[in-house]
């Protein structure tokens, strides 16, 4: 199939990704977005000086990201220079030991016995890390920049099959010793909203990936990628519409056939990319008549990620923590209780702190920090009213303020309602999917309806910014029938 006209719901990476490589190709691209501002989960926002993240607060897996710039025909590193973050994270733990990470060949534990403990904590690190980096490269240069396929994993990776077996907890016991020390690998996966029990062992390359490769951030900070996407596709004819929300696809025996905004215009197309995820696709924008049957019990079925309360603070008083993010943790064996509200007060927490390796985020001497905290998975989005929002964020601030000095100049709350009507996530799920989603949950990019394809993160769960652009890249792809 190639289109004449293709519309796009959604100005994330993946529709800005989808418009410049179908755009490439000669189509005539149009992309709707319902916000003003581009670049989904991976842009940023400014308040009082201060410029806070969307969502995405780092690159990892940088190589993944080279690969999907270069799909678009772009250079990254000419066109968005990173910034290596020095020392990505460090861990408190109850006994007052402190285990910072920085690369492969800086790790320090800090406390009792810290010189033996280190070395052994060194020595482990090498065989873990030999023994999974194959797997990271073909992860990396193989499998992640093609779409998902049960064949090519098994023709591309079927010698390390094996080591895929079991959770990350699993693994983590075999291959480290130290109790505090499995606490403080196991607390780099704390973003999947996963216990690690059930955290599926591939995980363990983004740790691998961030002890080799580093995390970043892009100079500027993350608004810079979209602004960049944007700019690209604009170059290239393509039409970008923000403001301008999607009401309905317009779908007639089985096929799309065009747009119909929330403030009745519509709009005709050949085909439609839908960023927005396969459960509000299917659940918002399609009528239920038209969705196959089999399609609707996938949405029921979808498992959804977790649900958090995101908390921004803007200081004018600059922070100087251990890492770019610091865990106040338990060992391995309690981190589950981080997933949920601690009852009689907020004793494990995360958070991070951009300024220390970016400082001009924030105004001269200032800094941001960033937390996620735990919420009820129960509670109704309705029940995440102004009041609850702020005493959620109270108590977490309470917690951190006992470890830092904060001299709060402005903060910023996202509670999962804002999640949902905001940022247009499904159920407020920050992830959409959950990580641990099996490949018959996630949803394809060409859809049963004819003309209608599915990209974007919150459809397809990946290792951050460069898996949300290729799932551009595959939607386009499979658009034009490669």
């Amino acid at each position: 199939m190639n289109p004449k006209h293709v519309a796009i719901i959604g100005g994330g990476v993946s529709g800005l990704a989808a418009g410049i490589h179908l755009a490439r190709q000669g189509a005539r691209v149009s992309l709707f977005e319902a916000n003003e501002a581009l670049g989904g989960c991976c842009s940023t926002t400014e308040m009082d000086g201060y410029t806070f993240n969307n969502g995405a607060m780092f690159i990892a897996v940088p190589r993944l990201l080279d690969h999907a710039f270069a799909r678009l025909g772009l250079d990254r590193a000419a066109q968005l220079p990173l910034r290596r973050i020095a020392v990505p994270q460090a861990s408190q733990l109850p006994s007052g030991a402190l285990i910072t990470l920085g690369d492969r060949r800086h790790i320090r534990i800090d406390g009792k016995d810290s010189a033996a403990r280190t070395a052994t904590l060194q020595a482990e690190l090498e065989r873990c890390m030999d023994k999974w980096l194959p797997l990271l490269d073909i992860f990396t240069d193989q499998l992640l920049p093609q779409p998902l396929s049960l064949p090519r994993v098994i023709a591309k990776a079927w010698r390390h099959l094996p080591k895929l077996r079991g959770s990350l907890a699993d693994e983590l016991k075999r291959s480290f010793s130290d109790p505090e020390a499995r606490a403080a690998l196991a607390a780099v996966t704390l973003y999947a909203g996963l216990p690690i029990e059930r955290t599926p062992v591939s995980l363990i390359v983004g740790l691998i990936s961030m002890l080799e490769d580093g995390l970043h951030l892009p100079e500027g900070g993350m608004g810079s990628i979209g602004a960049l996407l944007a700019a690209t596709l604009r170059q290239l004819g393509g039409q970008i519409h923000t403001g301008a929300k999607v009401a309905k696809i317009a779908i007639k025996d089985k096929r799309a056939q065009g747009l119909l905004l929330a403030g009745g215009e519509q709009i005709a197309c050949d085909a439609v990319i839908s960023t927005v995820g396969g459960m509000n696709t299917f659940s918002h924008l399609a009528d239920s008549d038209q969705v196959p049957r089999a399609m609707r019990r996938r949405v029921q079925g979808a498992p959804l990620s977790h649900r958090t309360l995101s908390i921004q603070l803007g200081l004018a008083n600059r922070l100087q923590p251990a890492a770019h993010s610091v865990n106040h943790i338990p060992l391995m064996e309690e981190q589950k209780r981080m997933l949920a509200p601690q009852a009689g007060g907020i004793k494990w927490f995360s958070y991070t702190v951009p300024t220390l390796p970016m400082p001009e985020l924030a105004p001269p001497g200032g800094s941001i920090v960033e937390m996620f905290a735990a919420v009820d998975e129960n509670l109704p989005l309705e029940a995440w009213t102004e009041q609850a929002k702020t005493a959620a964020a109270d108590a977490a601030i309470a917690a951190l303020a006992q470890q830092q000095p904060l001299e709060i100049v402005t903060r910023r709350i996202t509670s999962p309602k804002n999640y949902a009507e905001r940022m247009h996530l499904f159920g407020g799920a920050v992830y959409g999917l959950s990580p641990a989603a099996r490949p018959d949950q996630q949803f394809p990019h060409k859809t049963p309806i004819d003309g209608l394809y599915l990209a974007g993160q919150t459809t397809y769960p990946g290792f951050g910014v460069a898996t949300a652009m290729f799932s551009g890249v595959f939607a386009a792809e499979a658009l034009n029938g490669r």
